[in-house]
């Protein structure tokens, strides 16, 4: 399993999504509700140890396409970032972490940052984003 693989199966586990609506990986449609995960540039590995183990990032944006027509409704979609961010660092806490591939352990998931909205179309509806990531070891090869 891939990591970003890993990624997106944790994060469909939020229960705050919308119910049915996709969670895409490196693709956002253009009509509300819909979720994407996408890899960031980033360092891969942050640290290498005497036996050849890494502690390792992987970078990534959750967006999210929905309505942005009025003021309450973008409050509203900002407000999901900051309850999701807060989710993240509950779940490092208590220790629920995505399951990585054989050798490789999750350490921590958190939100680097706010919400914001990210690109805003013509139709009334953006893409807001949260930008995140993921801390792991791997053992040496």
């Amino acid at each position: 399993m891939s990591v970003i693989s890993a990624i997106q199966t944790y994060i469909k586990t939020y229960s705050s999504l919308v119910v049915n609506a996709p969670v895409w990986v490196d693709y956002i449609g253009k009509e509300p509700t819909q979720y994407a995960i996408s890899p960031l540039p980033g360092a891969r590995i942050v640290e290498t140890y005497l036996d050849d183990s890494t502690t390792r990032e992987f970078p990534f944006a959750f967006e999210l396409v929905e309505f942005t027509s009025d003021d309450a409704t973008r409050l509203e979609n900002l407000g999901f970032f900051e309850a999701f961010a807060d989710w993240l660092e509950s779940q490092t806490n208590a220790g629920t972490l995505p399951t990585l591939a054989t050798g490789k352990t999750a350490e921590k998931i958190e939100a680097l940052g706010w919400g914001y909205l990210l690109d805003e179309g013509e139709s009334g509806t953006g893409v807001y984003q949260i930008q995140c990531k993921l801390t792991y070891s791997q053992v040496a090869p």
